[in-house]
């Protein structure tokens, strides 16, 4: 008798973790839904730092194919870039823009928008970069 109520606990137990974890799945899927619609309705950046993320909008088409105008971009700072690495960047001016890594040179990089024609004139350097894209949301 006591080992079935044991066992009895036992499942519950296991039914309320499951329902527990169901539960914060869906809160997490709903957080970034609604994230994502507010990015793109009213707002240009969110920075969620704690996990090192930050959500942006695309302000250009100067990466077509790979994104366009009001296409939303999930970064995430890494320890270190390479070439065919799409990063997000602040320039001289304090613009955030994001292209494609094409070549090294002494620890700085030069990219390029794949809808552009030329590299862009300015190296970047690791400090300007604010992460490497992780994941789009095309709108």
């Amino acid at each position: 008798m006591h080992n079935k109520k044991i066992q009895m606990n036992t499942k519950i137990n296991k039914i309320k973790m499951k329902k527990l974890l169901y539960n914060i799945l869906f809160i997490s899927i709903l957080l970034s839904i609604f994230i994502i619609i507010y990015c793109n309705l009213f707002s240009e950046d969110i920075n969620i730092n704690p996990f090192g993320i930050q959500i942006l909008k695309i302000k250009s088409n100067s990466m077509i194919p790979e994104f366009k105008k009001n296409d939303i971009i999930i970064i995430k700072k890494e320890k270190e870039y390479s070439i065919g690495d799409i990063v997000t960047f602040v320039d001289e001016s304090g613009n955030f823009i994001t292209h494609r890594i094409i070549e090294e040179c002494e620890n700085e990089f030069y990219t390029k928008g794949d809808n552009n024609n030329t590299k862009d004139e300015k190296k970047v350097t690791y400090s300007q970069i604010l992460g490497k894209v992780i994941m789009k949301i095309k709108f």
